[in-house]
């Protein structure tokens, strides 16, 4: 199940926020493009704007905990439009990193990715960006004419490529309670298996804002907590965007529905969740895929079964129907 040809019949959705390949000639249109110049491993505005706020550089910082400390500097500067509830009005420090007097705040993410060495490509071509446009990152790298099937393009799962919260995406890593607990068995897979995975739970009764009676959230670690006894172990799992733990046994096991899926793309739109890659949502699906389709085969074996049982009393009560009619006919007769 993991040889390349499962892996290439995955036909990834994408969600692209940004032309796959703008012109160049639009870059004119938008003003003047400036150079992103780099200090080590990142370009020289991000490393000043980390230094700024008292961040060790001397090690790389990952795009997503950049993206959390823009937030919280966000959130500590009231930078928050005041109408516009989704847009960051920019300060110097901010201005100086993206040379934008504003942008949307789940666009940070996004706008980091040009001031990282290892996005560069190997040539002489730089990364542009403008200051007048909100899709302001573009590669320079020269255009194609030729046309390129959308098809290789999400088989070739660019890194700065969002996946689209769909039903089948998500289902490609969403986990049953049934499915969590075979997991279990196997303690030393468990954890790598279940963090970035999908599960089903019941709605806080109390959130007032959450139509749906349940919610998906997104495993981030897990927790070892005393079990009923005191030899034993209970693992919890710890949820994105969630107070409590998470118990095993409170779960769903159940399909999620797409108002729920709905739900979660609403959350991630508002930044409340992290956004999901092609590359990160593909790396847990090719860890999952034999675990979902035998978990998937050995349930509809049974459903299957249950089928033919009561199809064979049915048919065995028509049988016994059909002789008793006979009979009584003949006894009338006589």
């Amino acid at each position: 199940m993991g040889s390349k040809a499962d892996q290439e019949s995955f036909l990834w959705v994408p969600e692209y926020d940004e032309p796959l390949s703008p012109q160049l000639t639009n870059l004119k249109r938008r003003g003047r493009s400036k150079k992103v110049k780099f200090d080590g491993w990142g370009s020289i505005p991000l490393i000043e704007f980390l230094q700024s706020l008292g961040k060790d550089t001397t090690q790389q910082i990952s795009r997503y905990d950049v993206t959390d400390i823009i937030n919280k500097y966000v959130n500590e500067n009231k930078l928050v439009h005041s109408v516009k509830k989704k847009r960051v009005v920019s300060d110097e420090r901010l201005l100086s990193l993206f040379g934008k007097k504003s942008f949307l705040r789940i666009k940070i993410y996004d706008l980091l990715e040009a001031h990282y060495a290892e996005n560069q490509f190997e040539s002489d071509d730089d990364f542009l960006f403008s200051s007048d446009e909100e899709n302001n990152l573009f590669s320079s790298e020269k255009q194609k004419s030729r046309k390129v099937p959308l098809k290789k393009l999400c088989l070739e799962t660019p890194k700065s490529c969002w996946a689209a919260i769909v039903p089948d995406n998500i289902k490609l890593v969403y986990l049953k309670r049934s499915l969590v607990q075979d997991l279990l068995k196997d303690s030393e897979t468990f954890e790598c298996k279940v963090v970035g995975s999908f599960v089903r739970v019941k709605s806080d009764p109390n959130d007032y804002l959450q139509k749906n009676s349940h919610q998906l959230l997104q495993v981030i670690g897990t927790k070892k907590v005393p079990g009923t006894d005191d030899k034993s172990t209970e693992i919890l799992l710890k949820v994105s965007n969630f107070v409590k733990d998470i118990r095993i046994a409170t779960l769903s096991d159940d399909n999620f529905s797409e108002e729920e899926c709905e739900d979660l793309r609403q959350r991630v739109k508002d930044g409340l969740l992290k956004r999901p890659t092609v590359v990160e949502l593909q790396e847990k699906t090719q860890i999952l895929h034999e675990d979902i389709t035998k978990h998937w085969l050995v349930r509809e074996l049974a459903l299957l079964q249950k089928l033919i049982d009561r199809a064979n009393v049915k048919g065995m009560a028509q049988r016994i129907s059909s002789i008793t009619s006979v009979q009584c006919g003949r006894m009338l007769k006589t």
